[in-house]
């Protein structure tokens, strides 16, 4: 908070008499709060000292940075500079002993410009206990080791046992920003801001030749991405104005990915490739305004025009030789997809009486792709060569209308009712056109000094234009599926939310929320959904210096889907049931005037039960579980006014069961050699000792 008030507190000058705010001065920038308090000078911290781990895990990692058993460097600190005249610094580092560490610095001049620099890594672990016969992972071509025996299934794979190694599934993100922040002469304000994101390491990829010889291996990872961002404010007493310009460039260094092919060849397939995401740039021009007519009418208003590009080389239809002769339609696909938005109104408010309010909102969104309509003749999976056909180079405008009206009477009642409307057109689709109307109203009521009520009720019918199949050479559907996004629907959605503070040191909150979606016009794929969430949160201070939190949530999703292998067939139906259950609890407070505290425990657990009937009377699918407990103590003892000594200690135990892939190794499956990975299991101690020195 004190470095909040720092940042936009302007500087005082010592010499004015005490006042609140000195405005003798038209120019605001001269204004000064004479009763603020500010530290000057260079003033800042340093925690650093040592963490110990009792176990190494990829997954206990993937939020902490700390991947390896033993000890590590805790390092934290942050480092400041105020003077009278208003120029500041200000310098954080986080984390710097893990390979999630942060760092970040800005400085300038109150009211006058501002210079920031960031720099961040986010490492990412997948893959948990998977290993891999394919050498050079990492590169874009992946070889098998000189003594492999191929074969027709995984079974015959002879070599595999002996030449599995980590496949080393990570990518480490690293992120470095600069920006400027500038006040031009009158009203006018220039800001700019420059990211540049590189992105390496390795990730699961799968091809092959169809089911019948499939690998999953590492694939390469190399992104870089640069955006930039910029944008001229003007703000005045009735109309705020931005106007902006953003531009990103995505730079894959590897068009492709080939590998050996591990199973017995069927015919040229000895080498298999597969593409890799293209290059690509985006930009776009936008603006944003907001204009006060008077003081009970507000308008606000926003538009941009943007285009996106992707011109990378095709690659060749297939790496077998036996398809080297088919002609590609041209080098390049020559994508291009331009975007306009509209949003008219956003925040349109009038206030129409003392207890009466509008709101209304217009907002178009448009997507025209440009990209050519080519004729192509794919080769699936490098074996088998399919007719001709054209790639979908889809678009469409969707238009999003809304109104809200706000009624307060005198009292302690609050009635909000509303309409929305979000119409989709689009081209190239088996459903053309969908229209989503949704009706609702909510009641703030406050039933007392002590208690207040939320009550919100909503409907929503969607509603298709006729299903009709793309009429051109691209593959085809089956007539009787629906995608969820473009299938008729109907929604129900209710939210009931409790407040109540019986007492000066309780307070509770209880929330419900519920959603039923009902897809009745489908034949096949999904077909109803319900979602059900309960929570309760409870406060209470147990004495002066002490405190306590708990809280717990129960989510409940239900689904039921059909499907069928092909045309004509009988469908099948599986219903799903995911539950997700979580209580956590803390206390925090003071020992006494040296040392305070924190503890905290959270616990979470989720089931995901399939269960399908396509006639045979077959078993449900083994239930996917995830299991949490977390603990976490922290302790800070005070030795002087500059110097104390910080204790973290935190314990956390995670189980999981995924029948996808447990107990199958790399070759449990005869037609696809996988990664062999496990479900993440561990149970790992964590303590950091740290002194810290504030000055």
């Amino acid at each position: 908070m004190v470095l909040l008030l720092l940042a936009v507190c302007p500087a005082v000058d010592a010499d004015e008499p005490a006042s609140l705010i000195n405005t003798n001065s038209g120019d605001t920038d001269n204004w000064a709060c004479n009763f603020c308090t500010y530290a000057s000078g260079w003033f800042g911290s340093l925690d650093i000292g040592v963490g110990y781990t009792s176990e190494s895990d990829l997954k206990f990692a993937q939020y902490r940075g700390i991947d390896d058993k033993g000890t590590f460097m805790s390092i934290y600190g942050d480092l400041h500079y105020r003077d009278q005249g208003g120029v500041y610094f200000d310098f954080y580092s986080r984390d710097l002993g893990t390979s999630s560490r942060q760092l970040e610095l800005r400085g300038g001049r109150q009211g006058k410009y501002e210079l920031r620099l960031a720099y961040d890594e986010i490492p990412n672990y997948r893959g948990f206990g998977a290993t891999t016969p394919f050498q050079n992972a990492g590169s874009s071509h992946l070889t098998l080791p000189p003594d492999w025996v191929n074969a027709a299934t995984t079974s015959g794979m002879n070599a595999l046992a002996n030449t599995l190694n980590d496949a080393g599934l990570q990518t480490l993100r690293k992120n470095f920003s600069a920006g400027l922040s500038l006040k031009m002469p009158g009203k006018w304000r220039y800001e700019v801001n420059f990211t540049h994101t590189d992105k390496q390491g390795t990730r699961p990829f799968g091809a092959g030749v169809f089911t019948i010889q499939s690998s999953i291996f590492p694939a390469p990872v190399d992104f870089n991405t640069e955006r930039v961002d910029m944008g001229l404010a003007y703000s005045g007493k009735r109309a705020h104005l931005r106007f902006g310009f953003s531009a990103s460039w995505f730079d894959n260094a590897n068009q492709s990915v080939s590998w050996e092919n591990p199973f017995s060849p069927v015919g040229n397939t000895q080498i298999l490739r597969a593409a890799l995401e293209p290059d690509s740039n985006f930009q776009q021009f936008n603006f944003t305004g907001v204009f006060v007519l008077s003081p009970r009418l507000r308008v606000s208003a926003n538009a941009a025009i943007g285009r996106i590009k992707q011109d990378r080389a095709f690659l060749p239809y297939s790496s077998n030789p036996d398809f080297e002769d088919l002609l590609l339609p041209r080098e390049s696909l020559n994508q291009r997809t331009d975007s306009k938005t509209y949003n008219f109104a956003s925040r349109l408010t009038a206030r129409l009486s003392r207890s009466l309010k509008l709101s209304a909102r217009i907002k178009v969104d448009e997507r025209d792709n440009q990209t050519p309509v080519l004729v192509f003749t794919p080769v699936i999976t490098d074996l088998v060569q399919r007719p001709e056909t054209t790639n979908r180079p889809y678009s469409f405008t969707r238009s999003h209308y809304s109104v809200e009206l706000s009624y307060r009477p005198p009292g302690s009642v609050n009635f909000l009712a509303g309409a929305k409307k979000l119409d989709y057109k689009r081209s190239l689709q088996s459903v053309r056109e969908t229209n989503d109307n949704t009706l609702w109203a909510e009641l703030n009521f406050k039933l007392s000094a002590i208690a207040q009520l939320r009550l919100r009720l909503e409907n929503s019918e969607r509603d298709i234009s006729p299903y009709l199949q793309v009429s051109d050479t691209g593959l085809q559907e089956n007539i009787l599926m629906r995608k969820f996004n473009l299938a008729g629907r109907s929604r129900d959605r209710a939210i009931l939310e409790l407040d109540f503070s019986p007492a000066d040191k309780l307070s509770a909150s209880i929330s419900y929320f519920t959603s039923k979606d009902d897809y009745q016009q489908s034949t096949l794929g999904l077909l109803k959904s319900d979602e059900r969430s309960y929570s309760l949160d409870i406060g209470y201070a147990l004495m002066n210096k002490l405190s306590l939190h708990i809280f717990t949530t129960q989510d409940n999703f239900d689904s039921s889907i059909s499907g069928t292998q092909f045309e004509g067939a009988t469908p099948w139906v599986a219903q799903t049931d995911d539950r997700f259950t979580s209580f956590g609890i803390g206390l925090t407070g003071k020992l006494n005037d040296r040392v305070d505290f924190s503890a905290d425990y959270l616990s979470a657990d989720s089931t995901g039960r399939i269960n399908t009937n396509s006639g045979a009377s077959e078993a449900s699918f083994p239930e996917l579980e995830t299991s949490l407990r977390n603990a976490r103590l922290r302790l800070n003892y005070r030795v002087s006014e500059q110097w104390a000594l910080i204790l973290i200690a935190e314990h956390e135990k995670y189980r999981s069961a995924d029948w996808q892939i447990d107990g199958l190794g790399n070759d449990g499956i005869a037609a696809i050699l996988t990664l062999g990975d496990k479900s993440p299991d561990y149970n790992i101690s964590l303590l950091r000792i740290m002194a810290s020195y504030r000055f």
